[in-house]
């Protein structure tokens, strides 16, 4: 018949081409698999480069904890409390629920505040002994953007200034602490990684490269647990009178 031509498919590079499209409806899936553990070690991999400490805030007049929580007195005499700068870098946006009432008396080292980001809880110790008289309700973007000014988070009248403050750190000895302990959470994620999610911690550090702010967001329960428990360190509980 005029202008009907018959092509064996086996003799041409049309099984190729079946062959070609077979393989990459197979390797479609595979990748996008692949694609979200890439996609996990890569956030991980651009938490490097900026957490550093000339880009951490420390006021010189005001006091910090080991637990890193800061403190401010007042000319009024009232104490101002909140959460240092470098600590909200490395937890990144997060919503504070009190754990004491307006009114009521806190010892130093009792749980003050519960910290959330989504599933993940860590609570905070008052580094203060002293009447609560209001907490400012920060939310969490003045809480990053200016946790010792708008990012306050309550107000007490302290009981033992000078005694309870005197193992903090002010001025100058901030910047000392903070440094060590930017060394010591590099030290800190490494381990934790190691123990619970060892695939990831490749991704984390590079030849002489920092941290990116804000890292436990990326991170699983896990770390921010191991956080509360082996790299912030308890505050001794004030004794009755």
């Amino acid at each position: 018949m005029d202008g009907f031509h018959y092509y064996n498919l086996f003799e041409t590079k049309g099984f190729e081409y079946i062959l070609t499209i077979v393989f990459f409806l197979f390797l479609i899936p595979f990748w996008i698999m692949l694609n979200k553990k890439v996609k996990i070690t890569q956030q991980i991999g651009h938490a490097l480069g900026t957490l550093s400490l000339k880009f951490v805030t420390m006021p010189r007049g005001v006091y910090h904890s080991p637990n890193h929580s800061w403190m401010h007195l007042l000319k009024s005499g009232k104490a101002r409390v909140g959460l240092s700068d470098l600590l909200l870098k490395i937890t990144g946006r997060i919503r504070v629920v009190p754990l004491k009432a307006e009114g009521e008396l806190v010892k130093k080292g009792e749980q003050l505040f519960e910290i959330r980001q989504g599933e993940k809880v860590m609570k905070i110790a008052a580094p203060l002994t002293g009447e609560i008289l209001r907490y400012s309700h920060a939310d969490a973007e003045n809480l990053l953007l200016d946790p010792y000014g708008n990012g306050w988070l309550l107000e007490m009248i302290p009981s033992d200034w000078i005694a309870e403050t005197r193992d903090y750190y002010l001025a100058d000895a901030t910047a000392g602490w903070a440094e060590k302990e930017i060394v010591r959470f590099k030290d800190f994620l490494v381990n934790s990684l190691s123990e619970h999610e060892p695939q990831l911690q490749p991704a984390t550090l590079q030849d002489g490269g920092e941290l990116r702010e804000h890292i436990l967001e990326e991170l699983p329960p896990a770390i921010w647990n191991d956080f509360e428990t082996k790299f912030l360190p308890s505050i001794t509980v004030s004794k009755e009178g």
